[in-house]
């Protein structure tokens, strides 16, 4: 009887003197349900980089395009490497610290090391930075970003959009994409993901874009 507990702790018939004392859990309670390890710890486990809030409509917003809140923009943040064609505007956003929009959070260097920008001394490490550093800047209209709305029944539920940076609290995007999502806008709440590399992007953009699907949108 202790050895089918073990397996199955809600067998049904243990008598009285049998009963464990406190309640246990058996191999099959640990992995079925939502608080299971297959969809609490494997299939549904915590990731960073993204954001949940409720969606609402924009109809001056192109089908490819997403509004994200300001609020969320100065969280979330995106790794960008320093060249000639942006250092000017990445030293700008480490001026602005994490708290100023457009701003930025971490400063990595080649050998590894990783500079918060809270306290330290912006204004020296942006007329410090260099070719090859990376700069976990804020979030930045025309960036890549996964849309996600659940339950995700089938691969238009996940869908590439570019970021547009706006203000408000909710996440906003244009009607005409309600149908793949199979959504509405009476407190729905979505998901977004920003892709933290530059492969992560482009297979976002080339395999999941929006543009790609319009055909199944608009029928």
């Amino acid at each position: 009887m202790e050895v089918a507990q073990y397996i199955n702790s809600d067998v049904r018939g243990v008598p009285l003197h049998l009963q464990a004392s406190k309640p246990m859990s058996g191999f099959t309670q640990r992995l079925k349900g939502k608080q299971g390890r297959f969809r609490g710890n494997l299939s549904g486990k915590r990731v960073e980089y993204t954001g949940r809030t409720v969606i609402s409509p924009d109809p001056n917003l192109k089908i490819t395009e997403v509004a994200i809140p300001i609020l969320m923009a100065r969280i979330l943040t995106y790794p960008e490497r320093v060249s000639q064609h942006n250092i000017e505007k990445l030293r700008q956003c480490v001026r602005n610290g994490p708290n100023k929009y457009p701003g930025a959070k971490f400063i990595k260097h080649p050998d590894g090391t990783e500079i918060s920008l809270m306290f330290s001394s912006r204004k020296r490490h942006a007329d410090e930075l260099k070719f090859g550093y990376i700069v976990d800047r804020h979030l930045e209209d025309g960036d890549i970003v996964l849309f996600n709305r659940q339950p995700s029944l089938h691969r238009m539920s996940i869908m590439s959009h570019r970021a547009r940076i706006m203000p408000w609290r909710t996440l906003r995007f244009n009607e005409s994409v309600c149908n793949p999502y199979n959504a509405d806008f009476d407190g729905d709440e979505m998901n977004m993901h920003v892709p933290q590399t530059e492969e992560a992007r482009t297979e976002a953009l080339m395999l999941m874009g929006v543009s790609l699907f319009l055909p199944s949108i608009f029928t």
